[in-house]
């Protein structure tokens, strides 16, 4: 355990305040194979004017120290600074409109933890390959995925980060599929993490094909759980969508997921803001994995 994961568990402690849900996790209890991750939909550079911001945005993942951090809703210009701000990440992920165009479903990982393998981006759409949208949808969306090697364990592991359809049902469900069928055709039996702003609360279709509870599967067989719902099976107001107002009893619409088999060790909802400033109009949420 070094010194900067000690002082974090001192820190996230002291602040529970800032937090929906939080284990009581002492630094003895961590293990090498313990992966602390971050989803953040930070919101595109239309709203709340980045500038005034970003201070806070950065003071989230600095506070958190995330090993995977998961961005959504970041433009080019927003991964540029962040890499300035943040060197020690390795990034991957491709604009939604191709390229560095559009906004990034990005994948960010420590490089002293983690060796990329590989990566990729695919629409979720009937032609994933090219920059397109189908089934309605609103907008063109993205699935990135980074294959990454543990340095301390030699172990593979895989990341799955998405933003789906705000405007159509149809897009949401035939995209939660093709997420899942790669998923499945990938990782086999690897550990992985699959996270995003899915724009479908707990009770949705969309969360049943994900979960495995969904008789649209049809050939799937890979099942998954939402990381915070593993050690709150029963906590109310968990909305994370929070329109800058810092509300919490809108629906959960961003989440971690991970195998069922995977150990969960502390799961949050960050309510952190100053004076009533909110760095995004989502809450990010985090989890400490074991992926042994």
């Amino acid at each position: 355990m070094n010194l900067k994961r000690i002082l974090f568990l001192s820190l996230h402690l002291l602040f529970l305040s800032t937090f929906t849900g939080c284990s009581s996790l002492l630094a003895s209890d961590q293990d090498s194979s313990d992966l602390r991750v971050m989803y953040f939909n930070i919101r595109n550079s239309h709203a709340r004017d980045w500038e005034a911001r970003k201070g806070l945005v950065y003071e989230v993942i600095r506070d958190y120290a995330p090993d995977v951090l998961g961005l959504q809703e970041a433009n080019s210009f927003h991964l540029k600074e962040l890499s300035n701000e943040f060197p020690e990440y390795g990034q991957v992920g491709e604009g939604s409109m191709g390229g560095s165009k559009g906004q990034h479903s990005a994948i960010l990982f420590l490089e002293e933890r983690f060796k990329l393998i590989d990566s990729g981006s695919f629409w979720l759409s009937k032609t994933p390959t090219q920059p397109s949208k189908s089934w309605r949808s609103a907008h063109h969306r993205i699935c990135t995925w980074a294959e990454l090697l543990v340095r301390e364990t030699d172990r593979t592991l895989y990341i799955y980060n998405t933003h789906m359809d705000d405007g159509s049902r149809e897009a949401r469900e035939n995209g939660a599929r093709m997420i899942m069928e790669h998923i499945q055709g990938e990782v086999q039996t690897t550990p992985f993490v699959f996270m995003g702003d899915f724009n479908a609360p707990e009770d949705s279709e969309v969360l049943k094909i994900i979960k495995g509870n969904s008789e649209a599967r049809q050939n799937l067989r890979i099942q998954m759980v939402d990381s915070f719902r593993v050690l709150y099976p029963d906590r109310e107001n968990v909305g994370t969508y929070n329109g800058f107002t810092g509300q919490s009893d809108g629906p959960k619409i961003d989440y971690i997921m991970v195998r069922p088999s995977m150990k969960v060790i502390e799961a949050s909802i960050l309510q952190t803001n100053r004076e009533g400033r909110y760095p995004s109009d989502h809450f990010p949420v985090t989890a400490l994995i074991r992926i042994q």
